[in-house]
C-alpha cells in the first residue's frame, strides 16, 4: 500500500511540474483548445485522452490512430475482505498494447501481467502467492462517427497460459459493445457492455461460467488537458462460487503533450458481504509511439 501511494504521489507531482512549465510557455505559444474536432470525437490534439482504455473498467469507443502503437501500463494495489481476514493484491504492469492497423481498426496484445497476493487472517501466518495472469489477443473496430455518437466493438481472447492459481483454466472469450455520447465539447457519457465466457476454481475444482459486465462512465475535461472521470460497474458473477458485485471508481488523467498520459485512480466495492468487499488505488500511463 505504501508503495502504491508513493507511486501515485510521484505521478501527481510530475503532472503539476509539467503543467507549470506548459503554463509558462503558453504566453509565447498558446495551445489549441482541448475540445475534439467537430467531425471526429476521437480526433483533435486531445486524442489520446479520448482513446485510452485505462484507468476505467469500460473500454473507449475510439480505436488508436492508424500506423501507431499505444502502450497502456499501470500499477494497482487492492485490499479485499476485512481488516481481520482478507488479502492484498498487487498488479503490475497491467500491460495492454494497441496497434493501429488501418483507420478505426486496431489489434491488441493483452498482458503479460504479474500479480502478487498476500493472504492474512487473525491467528494464522500470512501466505504469499505470485505469478502471471492469462495473456492473449484482441481487436477493436470503431464505426464511422455519427454526430455526437461514437460506437465500437471489441473481441478479446486469453488462453489458459497463466500461473496455476491465476489462470481461468480454459480460454476466456469476451465481446464488448462500446458507445460514447458527447454532452458538450468537454463532457461525455459512455458505456461498455461486456459479455464473457470464462472459468475458475473453487475448492480445487475447475468450472466454466459466463458473466456480463455493464459499466457507465462520465468524463469531463478542464483547461490544460486534465480529465476527470467517475464510473459505475456491475459484474454479474465474480467467481465460480460467488455472485454479482457492483463498484465505483473515479480518478484524474493528465495529457502531457500529445503522446503521453498519466493517471491516478481509486475504486471501492458497493456490497454488504464482507467476503466481496474491496478497495484499490492505482496509477499508470499511456504512451503513443509512431
Amino acid at each position: 500500500m505504501k508503495y502504491a501511494i508513493a507511486v501515485a504521489l510521484a505521478l501527481v507531482s510530475i503532472t503539476f511540474c509539467v503543467s507549470a512549465s506548459a503554463h509558462n510557455q503558453q504566453s509565447r505559444a498558446p495551445r489549441p483548445s482541448p475540445s475534439p474536432e467537430a467531425s471526429d470525437p476521437c480526433g483533435g490534439p486531445g486524442r489520446l485522452l479520448a482513446t485510452a482504455n485505462r484507468p476505467t473498467i469500460g473500454y473507449s469507443a475510439c480505436a488508436v490512430k492508424e500506423h501507431t502503437a499505444v502502450f497502456e501500463l499501470g500499477y494497482q494495489n487492492q485490499v479485499n475482505g476485512t481488516a481481520s481476514s482478507g488479502s492484498i493484491l498487487s498488479q503490475v504492469p497491467q500491460n495492454f498494447l494497441r496497434l493501429g492497423i488501418i483507420p478505426r481498426f486496431e489489434i491488441d496484445v493483452i498482458g503479460p501481467n504479474y500479480e502478487a497476493t498476500r493472504t492474512y487472517a487473525s491467528g494464522h501466518p500470512d501466505t504469499l502467492t505470485n505469478g502471471a495472469a492469462d495473456s492473449g489477443l484482441g481487436f477493436k473496430w470503431e464505426l464511422p462517427p455519427a454526430g455526437k455518437w461514437t460506437v465500437a466493438f471489441d473481441g478479446l481472447y486469453t488462453g489458459p497460459n497463466g500461473s496455476t492459481f491465476l489462470t481461468a483454466g480454459n480460454a476466456t472469450l469476451t465481446g464488448n459493445f462500446d458507445a460514447s455520447y458527447s454532452l458538450s465539447p468537454a463532457t461525455s457519457i459512455a458505456t461498455t457492455v461486456a459479455i464473457s465466457s470464462t472459468g475458475g476454481y473453487a475448492d480445487h475444482i475447475h468450472g466454466q461460467y459466463g458473466t456480463t459486465t455493464p459499466s457507465v462512465v462520465l468524463t469531463t475535461q478542464i483547461p490544460n488537458y486534465y480529465q476527470f472521470y467517475a464510473e459505475y460497474v456491475l459484474v454479474s458473477k465474480v467467481a465460480l462460487n460467488r455472485g454479482d458485485r457492483a463498484f465505483t471508481d473515479f480518478g484524474i488523467q493528465k495529457l502531457l503533450g500529445t503522446r503521453t498520459e498519466v493517471d491516478v485512480e481509486y475504486g471501492h466495492a458497493l456490497t454488504g458481504i464482507p467476503a466481496l468487499r474491496f478497495s484499490y488505488i492505482g496509477a499508470g500511463m499511456v504512451v503513443q509511439l509512431r
